[in-house]
């Protein structure tokens, strides 16, 4: 069972589900934090006490508690490295890479512990940084359904809320773009570890696809409530000093990058770095990250149907111009259309696959066009 009292725990293990506060009995929701490359489920989230330098701020444990107190809080800790996220690809490693093990850890370390604590239907918000958000992402489009447990995670997460995480690109050269910027942030863009980065970048544009597939379901669905979602953008440019050299890296994921087609970006006055981490509660990017959560909470005493009226907004990746009949990222929108997502799915359907008389539903066809294009593209 839940503790009876709010509880705070101090031991964080680099490779687990850590437990960082429990408000027992009154707890209405569950947030999890999830670090990006070579992060750690505390440090990512922790700066220096600018009124004391001895001293450090986590803010999920020290400043999150105070503003949602019905709470419980968890940060996940995972090994992360470079190919975790742009692995080798050979014919070995296509059909299960690191990330997948690491969302699969995610879900099933969430799982036990909410059976061992008798709230498997309590509602689940994350809270991830930059690639973090992928795994994220992963665990909940790609593990839906694959057992009891894992559903039940994926059924009661009710928001996502996603700093700096790159989920727009039309194709496989703005993956590697990005991943020369990351590289740049650790001083690895050595030939070896950016070679065919565009090939070993199908994975993650594969989890974005399979992600908006999941939102537009849930938007869709009678009976679920949707995941909802907020998406924010670093505003400054991260730097990096080498041996005395500065270097300026630009944006590591830009606005345009960082944001789910049909909401609207946040900025965060911060550096890629920087952006997840709050000294305290009046900073301005802790005020608008907790209060998406506050929001997302609020909305939980909301009909379904009310959340879910006339679908999500439309999601779609880049231009489209009438009379082409071809298939853009993902195969299931195409271009601006104005309408509901149903009302874009079935434009998608009639214009690339033969109108809407398919025996397969939109998205089926869409996963399966595109899981064939991704295919041809590897072979090549």
């Amino acid at each position: 069972m839940a503790s009876e009292s709010p509880t705070k725990y101090s031991e964080i293990v680099a490779e687990d589900l850590n437990k960082l506060f429990d408000a027992g009995d009154e707890a209405e929701v569950d947030v999890v934090f999830v670090h990006g490359l070579r992060g750690h489920p505390k440090s990512t989230w922790e700066m220096l006490d600018p009124t004391d330098p001895t001293e450090s701020i986590f803010w999920p444990k020290d400043l999150l508690p105070e503003t949602i107190k019905a709470s419980r809080i968890f940060s996940f800790g995972y090994p992360t490295d470079f190919a975790t996220f742009y692995p080798i690809v050979t014919p070995e490693s296509i059909a299960h890479t690191t990330i997948d093990n690491h969302s699969s850890s995610l879900i099933l370390k969430l799982a036990n512990e909410r059976r061992d604590t008798n709230t498997s239907s309590r509602p689940i918000i994350f809270v991830a940084h930059s690639l973090g958000g992928l795994v994220v992402a992963n665990a909940l489009a790609n593990h839906y359904g694959s057992d009891v447990q894992g559903e039940e995670v994926v059924e009661h997460t009710c928001g996502a809320i996603f700093l700096g995480t790159p989920f727009k690109g039309s194709d496989k050269a703005m993956w590697a773009k990005m991943a020369k910027k990351v590289l740049g942030m650790f001083g690895d863009s050595t030939d070896q570890t950016i070679r065919d980065l565009d090939k070993r970048s199908t994975k993650l544009q594969q989890i974005s696809i399979d992600f908006h597939l999941l939102l537009q379901k849930r938007y869709a669905s009678k009976d679920q409530k949707p995941i909802q979602v907020a998406c924010f953008f670093e505003q400054k440019t991260t730097r990096k000093t080498w041996w005395k050299a500065k270097s300026d890296l630009g944006q590591i994921v830009t606005a345009d990058s960082a944001t789910l087609t049909g909401f609207n970006p946040i900025g965060i006055s911060a550096d890629h770095i920087t952006m997840c981490k709050f000294p305290d509660v009046q900073t301005p990017g802790y005020k608008d990250v907790t209060g998406k959560i506050k929001l997302m909470i609020s909305n939980l005493n909301k009909p379904t149907e009310e959340l879910n009226k006339g679908g999500q907004t439309v999601i779609t990746f880049g231009e489209f111009k009438a009379g082409d009949n071809n298939v853009n990222m993902g195969g299931y929108v195409m271009g601006h259309v104005v309408g509901t997502t149903k009302e874009a799915v079935n434009f998608t359907l009639a214009n690339n696959w033969g109108g809407s008389s398919s025996s397969s539903s939109p998205l089926e066809t869409a996963i399966a066009e595109q899981k064939k294009r991704n295919q041809e593209s590897e072979g090549h």
